[in-house]
C-alpha cells in the first residue's frame, strides 16, 4: 500500500474495526487507507514531524490533540488555494484520521467546520479548464480520422460510445448491451459515480445506473464489441494517446480535446432539447447519470447546444430516482418548467446566503 511509507498503520484502528466503531462511516477499505495517507501527509507537512517517527498509539493520539487548534487553522487557510471538492476530501480525510485514532470528539469538532471563503472566491480545477467543452463535427472529425490512422480502435470506439451516449471514459467497462435490433439499440450503463455507502444503500448512490436506447448504427455495434473486455488501463492510455494527438493537431490552442469534451458537448444538446420542456432537467439528469438535476450544471452549456441532435431515451424507473434539488432550491414543484438563469439572477433560492452552483 502506498501510503504505507508515510505513517505506521498499527497506530491506527483497523479498517474493520473502525467499520465496526463507526457504523455511519461506510468506506470502502482502499478509500479508508487513502485518507488516512492523505492526512497524515498534510498534518507532517504543518508539524514537521514524520509520523513514521511516532512510536505508539498514546504518542500519535497526543500529538494529534496538541496539535488541533494549528489543524484546524490551517485547515481552514487551505480553502483559499483549493476547489471546493479537494478542501472537502482534505477535511474528511482529517475526521477519519482523528477517528481512526479514537478522538471521535475532536472528529466532530472538524467535521463542522465550514468552508470560510465564498463560492465565487474559491480555486477552481486548472485541469478541467484546459479541457474543450465544445465539439464540433469538425473538430469530432478530424480527431476520429488521426485515431482511425492511427489504428486505435479503443479511442474511436471511446469516442463514439461518448458523442452518442455521453458516457464517462470510466463507464465504457461497465456496458451491458441489452438488446439490438434493427432500429435501435438498448444499453445498460452501470454507473461510476458509487461509494460504498451508495452500493449498499441505493437511495444514497450519487450516481445511478440507467438504460438507454438509442438510434441502431454499426458504429455504436462496433463500439460495444470494442470494449467488451476494455479495463481502465486501455481507457486510461486511451486517453493518454488522444491527449497527445490533441496537442499535435490544435498545437496553438489553450483547450483541448478529451472524452469528457464529448460529455460536455452531450450535456448542452440534452440541456438545450429537453430544459424548456416540463420534466426536462429530470430526465436530463437521468440520461448522465445524475442522482440530483443541479449535477448537470458543470457539463456542458444551454446557449452551445444544438436542436436536432438524436439523444437517447432512458427508462423510466432512472428516472424516478432523480432528485429534483435545482426545483426544491427554488420551491418549484418536480420538474416544473422555469427560467433557472432568471431565478438564479433574481436570487430567488430558498437558501438566501449561499450562491448557487448552477449553471445553464
Amino acid at each position: 500500500m502506498t501510503t504505507a511509507t508515510r505513517y505506521n498503520e498499527a497506530h491506527f484502528k483497523t479498517y474493520n474495526k473502525f467499520s465496526k466503531d463507526h457504523t455511519k462511516d461506510i468506506l470502502k477499505e482502499s478509500t479508508y487507507y487513502n485518507y488516512l495517507g492523505d492526512a497524515t501527509s498534510f498534518l507532517s507537512n504543518i508539524t514537521d514531524i514524520s509520523l513514521l517517527s511516532i512510536k505508539s498509539k498514546k504518542q500519535l493520539k497526543s500529538l494529534l490533540e496538541d496539535n488541533y487548534g494549528l489543524i484546524a487553522l490551517t485547515l481552514k487557510t487551505t480553502a483559499h488555494s483549493k476547489t471546493s471538492d479537494s478542501w472537502r476530501k482534505l477535511r474528511r480525510a482529517l475526521v477519519v484520521s482523528y477517528k481512526a485514532a479514537g478522538l471521535s470528539n475532536l472528529a466532530s469538532d472538524l467535521h463542522s467546520i465550514s468552508n470560510p471563503v465564498s463560492v465565487s472566491e474559491r480555486s477552481h480545477n486548472t485541469k478541467k479548464s484546459r479541457r474543450l467543452i465544445k465539439v464540433t463535427d469538425e473538430i469530432f472529425s478530424e480527431m476520429y480520422e488521426n485515431r482511425m490512422d492511427a489504428g486505435d480502435a479503443d479511442s474511436l470506439a471511446l469516442m463514439t460510445l461518448g458523442q452518442k451516449i455521453g458516457i464517462r471514459p470510466s463507464e465504457a467497462k461497465r456496458l451491458e448491451l441489452i438488446e439490438s435490433k434493427d432500429n435501435e439499440i438498448t444499453i445498460k450503463v452501470h454507473g461510476s459515480k458509487k461509494t460504498l455507502l451508495g452500493e449498499k444503500v441505493k437511495s444514497k448512490s450519487r450516481g445511478l445506473d440507467r438504460t438507454l436506447t438509442v438510434t441502431h448504427s454499426e458504429a455504436i455495434e462496433r463500439a460495444l464489441e470494442t470494449v467488451r473486455d476494455i479495463d481502465d488501463n486501455r481507457i486510461k492510455s486511451a486517453q493518454m494517446r488522444m491527449h497527445r494527438a490533441s496537442r499535435k493537431i490544435w498545437f496553438d490552442s489553450e483547450k483541448h480535446f478529451c472524452l469528457y469534451s464529448l460529455r460536455y458537448t452531450f450535456g448542452s444538446n440534452l440541456k438545450r432539447q429537453l430544459y424548456s420542456t416540463e420534466g426536462g432537467r429530470i430526465v436530463a439528469a437521468a440520461v448522465m447519470g445524475h442522482k440530483n438535476t443541479s449535477s448537470i450544471s458543470s457539463y456542458g452549456n444551454y446557449r452551445s447546444g444544438r436542436i436536432g441532435i438524436d439523444l437517447p431515451q432512458v427508462d423510466l424507473e432512472t428516472v424516478e430516482q432523480v432528485k429534483d434539488d435545482i426545483g426544491d432550491r427554488f420551491q418549484k414543484g418536480r420538474g416544473k418548467y422555469f427560467d433557472v438563469g432568471e431565478a438564479i439572477r433574481k436570487r430567488e433560492y430558498v437558501k438566501k446566503d449561499l450562491e448557487p452552483e448552477f449553471s445553464l
